[in-house]
């Protein structure tokens, strides 16, 4: 406590010397600002003081020169504009003159003064004849009267004075008033000196007597700006002041003008405010130092507590169950405990002190366990320690503190290996639930291609009434189960976040229609279903119709089964919409039977164990529910469900489900249609990019019968556009724009609309690369039609024609032909019922073919012979669909291969197509698609 005394103390001892030093120095910044003030004053005052003496002299003389003066009493002109020129020059100097006289050698004197007693000012001139003769001084000279000087300027003519201009000017008047706006009385005043000693000028108020004027005298004869310290005396007071003083010239008399300011009252101003901060600066001190003492005091008892912390830190460290390690920033290792020591396969905790905690590396394993058990995760969270004999899995996470008096990093390492193992389990278990179930599907559809393509081929013979209606049974049976192996691939697609949703156009009430019409059929007779909807909810609409009528069917199936009399009611309300955004609500109600909270939450999936449930009455309706609660939230909407209906008393159920969609409301455009009547009428403009361009695309437009001009997209393209709409005859009609790598279809699209142009030209756009939100940012642009390519002739003339409504039918028959009977096919399927069913439907089409039971013989076949069309399976044993068709490819680059498959996942899809297969055929097969497919690829 004493040395701290002493330190203080000692501090105490700085300051006040520091404050001194302070004080000296703010004195000195001080006289000398005040210096630099007083020699800048005097100097601009001197300045004006020198030229009032030039420019005085000057006007004076210009007057007697400029002016007949002899002539003044003779002549008027001559008096008059002499007495002007005089008084311009009395004003100009009013400060310093009080009059001026003019007299000649003929007893003649004009005088001109101002009347001071008035307001008015006005002038006072008087013309006299002298008793006796004026004298006339032959040079100029100054004379004094009483307390002011005449200048006498003689007035020569021939050598001789004829004459004098007397000038009056009073001293005491001219520098109170250029002294007036720099004189602060106690503070700072002004005085003049003659060359010879005299003061000839004080305001100060004052009869001071000045020291060291002999000094100042010198400095005016020596015509220098100086100044010095020294001091004044008044009544006995003597006061030290600084003068700063200035040699000039007025009237041949030479002066000194002096400013002077007193240095006590800065002394005093300094030292006041030194002592306050010299008084203040002891108190902090004295309050620092009782502050500092308690914070000693609380200090030490701090210091009692973190001892006793710390231990119980060491003995927190030693009984955790989780391993702990503490390294400083070298990763040298501080402490750890038993835990750790046995984790790093250690005898002791004490064998691992000194070692260095190695850093985390970043192998495939860490990056495994980061992906797979969660995204907050990062990959040097995982330490896995190899064994000899299996391996240990940490889980760490670092905490930066300060121990042993350094900084340090404490490593908290949780073994997690049990839990990674029950979480792989768990994973394995989730990916063969997913496997069976895709695998039992694909399975399924094996014998359901053969029972849908016999019947599709059963329905082509001339059959009784009694077997048509068997076949039709069986077919619909069918569709039925394949409804269902679908529902059942959709529900793993969203487990496994699979699932893809189109975002198409479609008409919203003829969707809603097709699910009306087929829950009419399948009600019973006691039981109605109704539906209304709104009328707000716009034609066509934008989103996914397929999963709504997926929904839809779910749901009024549910419905229909524990309905078995009375009213099934749907309806359809638009809830908002906003910049083209819609929330469509859709409430399906019935009077069927009433279900508790807990089998609500059950049949909607709130909680289900699929691998235990066991299936009771109509517990096959609750796999549909759940799976459409499901799409409703994948689409991004909710679904709620309440019973009873409210329509019903106690009974009935009632689903309130939301899904967002879009307005598919196009532009209207400003086009005359009712003259094109064929497509050779409608002029094309083709907009693509510098470097390629799709020929093909090209050669369907000139197919068709357009008028086609093409064009690469410039900045200039606007300006081309616009121009062409001046030329009515070969004014375009239709812009078609290619969306490639080098030019960005849309942005073309935003600078038409952009400029105001969308409205007048039917726009198409033809892509390869599309994207969700693609076809919205159509609808916002202007786009009439948006195609992806690879598309047919007929996906190209039908928005055509549906834009140009006027076409003669007869013109449209460029994209019609029949399709060639003498194809080469080979069909490549490893099952025999499958070869059996597509071989009698291609034979029911007229078509003959070739088989291969594998993917390898397949090639070999395709090797040898040139085939037109190639049918290939995807899942086969010793080679399958994908390499097969790869190295068939490798052979002959312009091959057909179309794929059979019951896996309709993107990935699969992409698959395939890096693997050559340009189109698909879903299983199970039915004779419609392979109609469409030979009409596509096969027309002449």
């Amino acid at each position: 406590m004493k040395r701290i005394l002493i330190i203080v103390y000692s501090m105490l001892a700085i300051i006040l010397l520091a404050n001194y030093i302070y004080y000296k120095s703010l004195y000195n910044k001080q006289i000398n600002y005040i210096i630099e003030l007083l020699d800048r004053q005097v100097q601009i005052v001197g300045l004006s003081v020198d030229n009032t003496n030039y420019s005085f002299l000057s006007d004076l003389n210009q007057i007697s020169f400029d002016e007949d003066l002899q002539q003044f009493f003779a002549n008027s002109d001559n008096h008059f504009r002499a007495s002007e020129r005089m008084k311009l020059f009395f004003s100009k100097y009013e400060e310093f003159v009080t009059g001026i006289k003019l007299s000649d050698n003929n007893k003649n004197e004009y005088t001109l003064k101002k009347d001071t007693d008035t307001q008015s000012g006005e002038w006072l001139e008087q013309t006299f004849i002298l008793h006796d003769q004026a004298t006339i001084r032959e040079r100029e000279e100054l004379v004094a009267e009483n307390r002011k000087y005449d200048y006498y300027l003689p007035l020569i003519r021939d050598n001789v004075a004829i004459g004098n201009i007397v000038v009056t000017v009073d001293f005491q008047k001219y520098f109170n008033a250029i002294f007036t706006e720099f004189n602060l009385q106690d503070y700072q005043w002004q005085w003049v000196v003659s060359d010879y000693g005299e003061i000839v000028y004080d305001n100060s108020g004052k009869k001071n007597q000045y020291s060291s004027i002999k000094s100042i005298t010198d400095g005016i004869q020596a015509g220098s700006l100086e100044n010095l310290v020294h001091s004044t005396t008044f009544e006995g007071e003597r006061r030290e002041i600084i003068s700063s003083y200035y040699s000039t010239q007025l009237l041949q008399r030479d002066l000194g003008l002096i400013f002077s300011a007193p240095t006590d009252f800065f002394q005093k101003y300094i030292i006041r405010n030194s002592l306050f901060i010299v008084f203040g600066t002891l108190f902090l001190i004295q309050l620092i130092i009782l502050i500092f003492i308690r914070f000693i005091k609380a200090r030490n008892k701090e210091m009692s507590r973190l001892s006793a912390s710390e231990k119980m830190l060491f003995r927190l460290v030693e009984e955790m169950p989780v391993g702990v390690i503490i390294h400083n920033r070298s990763r040298e290792i501080i402490k750890a405990n038993r835990v750790a020591a046995g984790q790093y396969s250690y005898a002791s905790e004490n064998d691992m002190v000194g070692k260095i905690f190695p850093e985390t590396t970043l192998s495939d394993d860490n990056n495994y366990f980061s992906k797979n058990l969660n995204s907050t995760f990062n990959p040097d969270h995982f330490i896995i320690i190899k064994k000899e004999i299996g391996e240990i899995v940490l889980y760490r996470n670092s905490l930066p503190l300060f121990f042993m008096g350094e900084e340090a990093t404490m490593e908290i390492l949780l073994d997690v290996t049990m839990l990674e193992s029950a979480r792989k389990n768990e994973a394995k278990a989730n990916v063969a639930k997913s496997e069976f179930l895709a695998r039992m599907s694909y399975e399924i559809r094996t014998p359901l291609n053969g029972i849908i393509g016999m019947t599709d081929v059963l329905n082509r013979y001339e059959l009784s009434e009694e077997i048509k209606e068997l076949v039709s049974l069986l077919r619909r049976s069918t569709e039925i189960l394949l409804n269902i192996i679908n529902d059942i691939l959709d529900f793993s697609r969203i487990e496994s976040g699979k699932m893809i949703l189109d975002e198409i156009p479609f008409n919203f009430r003829e969707e809603l229609s097709y699910n009306t019409d087929m829950a009419g059929k399948s009600v019973g007779d006691d039981v109605r279903f109704v539906y209304t909807v709104d009328s707000n909810i716009p034609e066509n609409i934008i989103g996914d119709p397929f999963r709504l009528r997926q929904i839809l069917t779910n749901l009024i199936n549910h419905s229909i089964g524990n309905t078995e009399r009375g009213e099934i009611r749907l309806n359809c309300m638009l809830k908002s919409s906003k910049d083209g955004l819609m929330t469509l609500t859709f409430e399906l109600l019935d009077t069927g039977i009433a279900f508790d909270k807990a089998t609500l939450k059950k049949v909607f999936g709130d909680f289900v164990n699929i691998e235990s449930h066991t299936i009771k009455t109509n517990d096959n309706l609750i796999f549909g529910t759940i799976l459409a609660r499901q799409l409703v939230e994948l689409m991004g909407g909710e679904l709620t469900a309440e019973s009873p209906s409210g329509i019903a008393g106690n009974n009935g159920l009632k689903v309130i489900f939301t899904i967002p969609a879009y307005s598919n409301d196009r532009q209207i455009k400003d086009l005359t249609l009712s003259q094109i009547t064929s497509f050779h009428d409608i002029k094309t403009l083709v907009i693509t990019g510098n470097q390629n361009r799709d020929d093909d695309v090209i050669g369907d437009l000139h197919k068709i019968g357009l008028s086609v001009k093409i064009t690469i997209w410039q900045k200039t393209t606007i300006s081309q556009i616009k121009a062409n709409m001046n030329y009515q005859e070969d004014r375009y009609n239709l812009i078609v724009i290619f969306d490639e790598e080098d030019l960005n279809g849309f942005d073309t699209a935003a600078r038409i609309w952009e400029n105001g142009l969308s409205a007048n030209f039917i726009i198409m756009l033809i892509t390869t690369d599309d994207k969700k939100g693609n076809l919205l940012k159509c609808i916002s642009m202007g786009i009439d039609h948006y195609l992806i390519k690879p598309f047919d002739i007929d996906d190209l003339i039908l928005p055509i024609k549906t834009s140009f409504p006027f076409i003669d039918e007869q013109t449209s028959d460029s994209g019609k032909a029949t399709t060639r009977g003498d194809l080469k096919i080979l069909v490549i399927e490893d099952n025999i019922m499958n070869q059996k069913v597509i071989g009698v439907m291609l034979q029911s089409l007229g078509y003959s073919h070739d088989w291969a039971e594998d993917g390898y013989s397949g090639y070999t076949m395709a090797a040898k012979k040139k085939y037109d069309l190639i049918f290939m399976d995807l899942i086969m044993p010793e080679m399958d669909g994908f390499e097969s068709s790869q190295r068939i490819i490798d052979h002959d680059k312009d091959a057909l291969i179309v794929a059979f498959t019951a896996d309709n996942l993107p990935e699969s899809k992409r698959k395939a197509e890096l693997s050559g297969i340009r189109d698909f055929i879903s299983k199970p097969v039915r004779i419609e698609e392979l109609k469409r497919l030979f009409a596509k690829y096969f027309k002449y």
